[in-house]
């Protein structure tokens, strides 16, 4: 394991700007409650489409997302998931002292990101990105059945834990209550006593507020013009 450079500068990506929709769940929020849960410092780079779009930004981001991480002596570091585990793992935090619950929490890191997400991010295809309506009412109970499905392995799994691996908050916990936002317009947490409980106990913690509240200032300090959009930009982030 590489030592920790504890005064080695650290940058994160972030956008500028999104649509109300999307504020408090882009993924770097998983990234800064993340340095926050280990207390290691960073500086936030705020980009536009220009730069995600730009050969610099994609040689360090293939597909121009954020957040990539930077730090001196280190590669530049890209896919939240990535980050996450590589921070836990230098840091020594948010990972069990027990090997087994240690690598279960990293199956439970991977099952949030691959088994979990996808299935519920169509939720969020069905309510707001699709443009046919007709098209988008025929497949919204198909998207909550399937999100339903998951929902309850998970809290099936979870039953009167506290947490998803040992005795303590991990990553797995992290990411997966992070992962859960993506259906917050919606009951379908609520609909399981056990996993709104779960969820609250992770997002009560000061790190997750400060790292949302963070996120949440940097965008009302900008708007729409700011990623090279119209004023009349509607709430999926398309110029009407």
């Amino acid at each position: 394991m590489m030592p920790i450079d504890a005064h080695a500068p650290i940058t994160i990506t972030a956008l500028k700007w999104v649509p109300p929709f999307a504020q408090g769940q882009v993924r770097d929020h998983r990234l800064r409650w993340m340095m926050k849960e280990v207390g290691w410092d960073y500086a936030v780079e705020l980009i536009d489409p220009t730069v995600q779009e730009s050969s610099g930004y994609r040689a360090q981001q293939p597909f121009g997302q954020v957040p990539v991480l930077r730090e001196a002596g280190r590669p530049i570091l890209f896919e939240t998931g990535a980050i996450l585990l590589d921070i836990a793992e230098r840091s020594g935090k948010l990972l069990p002292d027990d090997e087994a619950d240690r690598a279960l929490a990293k199956c439970w890191l991977f099952a949030a990101l691959n088994s979990v997400e996808p299935l519920l991010a169509e939720i969020s295809v069905a309510d707001i990105f699709l443009e046919d309506k007709e098209v988008a009412k025929g497949y919204r109970p198909y998207a909550v059945k399937m999100a339903e499905l998951r929902l309850g392995q998970l809290s099936g799994y979870l039953g009167d834990r506290d947490w998803l691996v040992g005795d303590d908050f991990s990553l797995a916990d992290l990411m997966m209550s992070s992962v859960t936002k993506t259906v917050h317009h919606t009951d379908l947490v609520e609909a399981h006593d056990n996993l709104a409980a779960w969820r609250d106990r992770c997002f009560v913690r000061p790190a997750y507020k400060a790292a949302i509240a963070e996120q949440c200032a940097e965008f009302e300090g900008h708007g729409p013009k700011d990623m090279g959009w119209g004023e009349e930009t509607n709430e999926k982030g398309e110029e009407a």
